[in-house]
């Protein structure tokens, strides 16, 4: 196929101390302040610092079960609030979180995302998720709780919704002509009108539309899901091996082409875990530090939640439970086992998030084989361990990278759109009264 053309991107999600299960007790870990801004301000710049693509603010992997063990702080501060801060101290790295339309309303939603896209000079990102993080239980009224097909029906409407709203000005629809005292020219203002199964909404937006048009949308995708067709635009894909991988990127390519999309229209980005020494034997005690800061119970929680069924109900010693999900997952993986105890440590890798344990170069060699090998355009960073992780990688990793030429040296976009490499959005006039 040939050696393969173009840059790497990266994107880092943010949650509590790190994504190993007990990150937070580790002894570098100051964990009083993972509800500090201090703290994820150090991150963000960090991030801008090595010059990444995205830093996403993931609130998606604290459900039910691991939510009720209390053994995780997962993201404390309420996201977007968080985006407009994070905002406030970068300059070109994009800002990303996820809305669950299960229990948001599309207005409220599109209105805060076109002010954050304003407010951040278009580096917003948003991830459509038809979780409800448990949000009902914890309020009265609201929407009722839907079934699994209702929450995704809702979820594509919502989307809809929103990117109509967003259309709903056009792009010269503010004028400021002091001469005839017109600030806005109200023919280019519009309603939306839409009537569907779960929302009525009349529009028009009440800010106008956003720097990208459309804040860049996220989507995720695991193994034992299969393909995904949504139309989100950076997919984090979790395949735990490259010819998984590679096999998802050509089917996910050939079915976006059948559908009409261009080649420019999507990035997908394989989950990666790295833990870094400045031997291999350092980053292999790093590893198995780590894993004995695992609580078994918590892990179970986090595998109840990843494959809805409760893994705390069986032993811990006893032999492992039939449950097709699990067994499937752990193939994939590569991962043997004979009881639940022996699974705990390898919890990261059951997801199908790629562990990697070695030093900095040969995580560049590993990265650099990923993409030739068209096994994704770029990677989601979740490290076990922040700000340590992040730190090492933009420190060692980046420069290595660059060096080969398969990562920028600078910012040379003004938009997280136009810095991911995705297509632009077209303008389209909704007529009025549409």
């Amino acid at each position: 196929m040939g050696t393969r053309r173009g840059q790497l991107h990266l994107a880092l999600s943010v949650q509590g101390a790190g994504y190993y299960p007990g990150s937070w007790r580790h002894p570098e870990v100051k964990a009083r302040q993972l509800h500090e801004p201090a703290y994820f301000y150090r991150i963000a710049q960090l991030a801008e610092q090595g010059k990444l693509d995205l830093l996403y603010l993931d609130r998606t992997s604290i459900a039910a079960q691991l939510r009720a063990t209390s053994t995780e702080p997962g993201l404390l501060l309420e996201p977007f609030t968080l985006l407009g801060a994070l905002a406030s101290v970068t300059a070109h790295i994009g800002l990303g979180a996820a809305i669950s339309t299960s229990v948001t309303e599309p207005f409220a939603a599109a209105r805060q995302l076109a002010a954050l896209d304003h407010l951040s000079g278009g580096r917003i990102a948003w991830l459509a998720s038809a979780t409800d993080w448990q949000e009902p239980h914890r309020r009265y009224g609201g929407p009722p709780e839907l079934s699994a097909a209702e929450r995704q029906e809702r979820r594509q409407e919502f989307i809809e919704v929103a990117e109509r709203l967003w259309d709903s000005w056009e792009e010269d629809a503010v004028i400021v002509d002091k001469a005839s005292g017109r600030y806005i020219d109200s023919e280019k203002v519009h309603l939306i009108h839409h009537t569907g199964p779960y929302f009525r909404v009349r529009g028009p937006l009440s800010i106008p539309r956003p720097p990208q048009r459309y804040p860049v949308r996220l989507g995720l995708s695991r193994e034992q899901v299969g393909l995904n067709s949504d139309d989100a635009e950076i997919i984090f894909s979790s395949r735990p091996s490259i010819r998984a991988a590679a096999d998802f990127y050509a089917k996910l390519g050939k079915q976006r082409e059948l559908s009409g999309h261009s080649p420019g229209s999507i990035k997908v980005l394989t989950t990666l875990s790295p833990i870094l020494g400045r031997t291999e034997e350092e980053a292999r005690q790093k590893a198995a530090e780590l894993k004995g800061l695992v609580d078994p119970q918590a892990a179970l929680a986090l595998l109840s939640d990843l494959f809805e069924v409760d893994l705390a109900a069986y032993p811990l010693d006893d032999p492992l439970p039939a449950i097709p999900a699990l067994r499937a997952a752990m193939e994939a993986a590569e991962i043997t086992a004979s009881t639940l105890r022996e699974l705990t440590g390898s919890v990261l890798e059951l997801t199908g998030t790629h562990v990697f344990v070695g030093t900095p170069k040969q995580l560049a060699d590993w990265m650099e084989a990923w993409y030739q090998a068209y096994g994704s355009d770029g990677f989601h960073l979740q490290f076990p361990l922040l700000e340590s992780g992040l730190t090492i990688f933009v420190q060692h990793v980046i420069p290595e990278l660059q060096r080969r030429g398969l990562f920028r040296t600078a910012y040379t976009a003004a938009t997280l759109r136009e810095q991911a490499g995705l297509t632009s959005i077209d303008n389209e006039r909704i007529s009025k009264g549409g």
